[in-house]
């Protein structure tokens, strides 16, 4: 396997320097864009956005474009189409499912899509407990019959969704821990940080 190294921004690759950008959907709320620019910092990549938010694609000079979403749907389809590059979507990362199955017993909350592939992917997750904010079974649905010991949510950054969830579970079980975003915890970072040569590797240009 080849050797790799960590720099600033980029990778060490048998000695030539790989700059990584890591790209997201973009938001104009302030949470978010923090949100990813301490991730990008503590993993030493750079970022971009599809659209909403600054630095754009254009702005991020790199040499390798990670389009980075939990799973498949119309936002990942639109970033692997404007960047050019193709990386599997999180649910189809190596061990993802031990990573989560660290963080609880919990519930765990997806912002959901009603894309096939990403409704197979959490079904093959297998996890006990399991909602989603935009399709069935809906959160809502959930915490209005029984309270769960914790909160898990399956998002990237603070924002719009994760307040919605935390909105809810506030709502409907009031004191129950609502874990941070995946971006602000200690383990998701360790764990992006030992799966970066696995991202390289397997992510492709599509044209």
């Amino acid at each position: 396997m080849p050797l790799l190294s960590f720099n600033m921004h980029c990778i060490v690759r048998l000695g030539v320097h790989v700059k990584i950008v890591i790209v997201l959907h973009g938001s104009r709320d302030n949470e978010y864009v923090d949100s990813v620019r301490y991730f990008a910092e503590r993993v030493g990549v750079l970022y971009a956005f599809v659209s909403l938010s600054k630095p754009s694609i254009d702005d991020a000079k790199g040499d390798v474009y990670m389009p980075l979403f939990i799973g498949y749907g119309k936002d990942y389809d639109r970033a692997v189409s404007i960047t050019g590059f193709e990386t599997p979507p999180i649910l189809r990362w190596p061990q993802f499912k031990d990573f989560l199955i660290n963080l609880g017993p919990g519930l765990y909350v997806f912002h959901g899509d009603l894309d096939q592939r990403f409704i197979e992917d959490t079904n093959r997750l297998g996890l006990q407990d399991m909602a989603f904010l935009r399709i069935k079974p809906a959160l809502r649905d959930y915490v209005s019959k029984r309270c769960p010991g914790r909160v898990i949510p399956v998002v990237l950054t603070h924002g719009v969704i994760y307040r919605e969830i935390l909105r809810i579970v506030n709502e409907l079980c009031p004191g129950v821990e609502v874990v941070r975003p995946l971006f602000e915890l200690e383990a998701f970072i360790s764990y992006f940080k030992e799966e970066i040569p696995w991202l390289v590797r397997n992510t492709r240009p599509v044209r």
